[in-house]
């Protein structure tokens, strides 16, 4: 096609063997990251029994990953197939409940699953309510009353955390008047 079109006649080969490389990394992944699956299934099922839900209300699907800094892991999706409305409410205490298992099985968890999401299957059994106004829309206004706000985050503990509080005391640090003479040091995970 190159020389059709002018360019210079480079080989197919190179690409192809980019390609063959590439799905060899993914199957790797896929392989080593089979007892990670099992274990994400073992603590979903854990956290349903704990919590008193039905184990066809909710299952999961994982997705094996090769970054492209070749760093493997995965990414977790619930499927909520039955109960959504009773689910719904809960879905960040539950989500919390699920990560402190799989951390409490494995420590180092966010280094490899790097992300939770939630599909609903079908339509609601209760109904949707229709959506307010623009105005209705503020933080205090959209918290139901039997949720605590210092309950604390639903996402692991990862990297953007300390960089946000560096962010932080660097911005607070060029704010007050005089020298910058001591930068605070900070632990970097590895």
């Amino acid at each position: 096609m190159n020389k059709i079109l002018g360019g210079k006649g480079k080989s197919a080969q190179p690409s192809q063997f980019q390609e063959s490389q590439a799905a060899t990394a993914l199957d790797q992944t896929k392989s080593s990251n089979a007892p990670r699956r099992e274990l994400v299934q073992i603590t979903l099922r854990e956290t349903m029994r704990r919590h008193g839900i039905p184990s066809d209300w909710i299952d999961c699907r994982t997705l094996s990953v090769l970054t492209k800094h070749h760093k493997q892991g995965m990414h977790v999706q619930f499927l909520v197939r039955k109960g959504d409305h009773q689910v719904l409410p809960w879905l960040h205490a539950f989500q919390e409940s699920f990560w402190e298992q799989v951390l409490r099985t494995d420590p180092r968890a966010h280094d490899w699953l790097f992300s939770v999401g939630w599909e609903f299957y079908g339509k609601s059994e209760q109904g949707f309510h229709k959506l307010p106004g623009t105005g209705a829309w503020k933080e205090e206004d959209t918290e139901p009353a039997h949720i605590d706000k210092d309950a604390g985050d639903t996402l692991p503990p990862d990297e953007e955390d300390a960089l946000a509080t560096d962010l932080q005391k660097l911005q607070a640090m060029m704010t007050q008047p005089g020298e910058l003479t001591e930068i605070p040091d900070t632990p970097r995970k590895r």
